[in-house]
């Protein structure tokens, strides 16, 4: 019995202490921060970009219907998870708050990269110069002071304009209500439309029905939230004779895709927007390839 009171005394005892280390430590005084901020904005201040090189076109990003868009060198959907990489810049802070008296020591008299960030009577202006070569990271000009941040964010910004744009070849807005395949070869007997209703899948055609768990996995494999593996901008020739596909949006919206390319990879052409998307090829033959059945006929 007394070693058992010994031990039960020996572990309140390390309770004790173990609280009134913690309380300690809760009651210090927090440490200020040593970092910097660059501004005192938020990324919803800001609804356009541009991104400028002293031997390259310019990278121009704005909002539109509450989306962001690439205006220049394409007219195309941006990416937008690499948009907000270089917006974040406006909310990102520095180990170093330095002077800009001597802008060469920096490579600041020469920026190797500007990014230009508009909203409404904002013009906020970040010049790029040379990297620390201790720990990489890069100056940069704003303001009257030079600041030193990660070289992530003129690497993202450098990307070549291509890169930067959506590799879906459906927004992420445009809700899908079906499909028309019927031009497709393999469709062309059976007609083969799909439609999406009530959270139920429907086929349209000539001897043919859907499996809802099955219809419904090929949807989530291939063209929901599905990105290519690059796009590029491309002219059509439709003397050629392309054979294409409908996709119907929610909003009643057509838009006709164009094969130009099944094998060894899916090349697919958005008509409106003049985007070639390529996909794998075991991807691609997928996408064109919903799981229907095929009824006997009588």
């Amino acid at each position: 019995m007394r070693i058992r009171w010994l031990i039960n005394i020996g572990l309140l005892f390390l309770v004790l202490i173990t609280f009134f280390y913690s309380w300690t430590i809760f009651q210090k005084e927090p440490l200020e921060s040593s970092r910097f901020e660059l501004t005192e904005f938020k990324l919803s201040d800001f609804n356009e970009i541009k991104i400028d090189f002293p031997s390259r076109i310019s990278t121009h990003f704005k909002v539109i219907d509450n989306n962001w868009r690439m205006l220049s060198p394409h007219k195309a959907r941006a990416d937008e998870l690499y948009v907000y990489r270089i917006l974040s810049l406006i909310a990102t802070s520095s180990s170093e708050k330095l002077s800009s008296d001597n802008l060469s020591k920096y490579g600041l008299d020469e920026p190797r990269l500007k990014v230009t960030f508009l909203g409404e009577g904002l013009e906020e202006i970040f010049l790029f110069g040379t990297y620390n070569p201790v720990n990489e990271d890069q100056y940069v000009l704003y303001k009257d002071n030079v600041f030193l941040i990660s070289g992530g964010f003129s690497e993202t910004s450098s990307f070549m304009p291509l890169e930067l744009i959506d590799k879906n070849p459906v927004a992420k807005y445009e809700k899908i209500k079906g499909f028309d395949f019927s031009r497709l070869e393999q469709w062309q007997e059976s007609r083969l439309k799909l439609y999406y209703k009530n959270n139920i899948w429907n086929a349209e055609g000539k001897n043919v029905s859907v499996v809802q768990s099955e219809i419904t996995d090929w949807f989530e494999m291939t063209w929901k939230d599905i990105p290519a593996k690059s796009v590029e901008t491309y002219k059509i020739d439709e003397r050629i004779g392309y054979k294409s596909f409908d996709i119907i949006f929610q909003d009643n919206k057509k838009v006709t895709f164009y094969r130009i390319q099944e094998s060894p990879e899916l090349l697919l052409f958005r008509k409106d927007e003049e985007l070639l998307y390529h996909f794998a090829g075991d991807l691609g033959f997928t996408m064109l390839t919903p799981h229907v059945e095929q009824k006997e006929e009588k």
